[in-house]
């Protein structure tokens, strides 16, 4: 518990325009979680490698298969939400045409937090 609070100060320590708040915020939804930890080492991603990856990762977690209903449900809501949140944030561009993420720009202090090691 000491190390999860430990990183949370972290974000005090930040030097992005954000506020603890907002990314706190941000990161209350698990979808941006495992997106944003994800492109740690996938800056490219493309959309549909994005919603396999929180399928995945939710059914590993629930121990349960992840079907093809779950994979629907997170590509609508990364592209809905989650990918344009992170953009209107500045931590990636999202080309909603393209389907696709470039130009990564999450600050290390988030990876820190999420447990991201290199």
């Amino acid at each position: 518990m000491d190390n999860y609070l430990e990183n949370l100060s972290l974000l005090s320590t930040n030097d992005t325009e954000r506020s603890i708040d907002e990314l706190l915020e941000l990161l209350s939804d698990r979808n941006v979680r495992i997106t944003v930890a994800y492109l740690y080492d996938h800056p490219n991603a493309t959309l549909g490698e994005l919603a396999t990856v929180i399928v995945g990762k939710t059914a590993v977690d629930e121990s349960r298969f992840g079907t093809e209903s779950d994979y629907e449900r997170a590509y609508v809501h990364l592209y809905h939400s989650v990918l344009p949140r992170l953009d209107d944030h500045e931590l990636l561009t999202f080309d909603p045409d393209e389907k696709a993420v470039s130009d990564v720009d999450v600050p290390p202090v988030l990876f820190t937090v999420l447990g991201v090691e290199e």
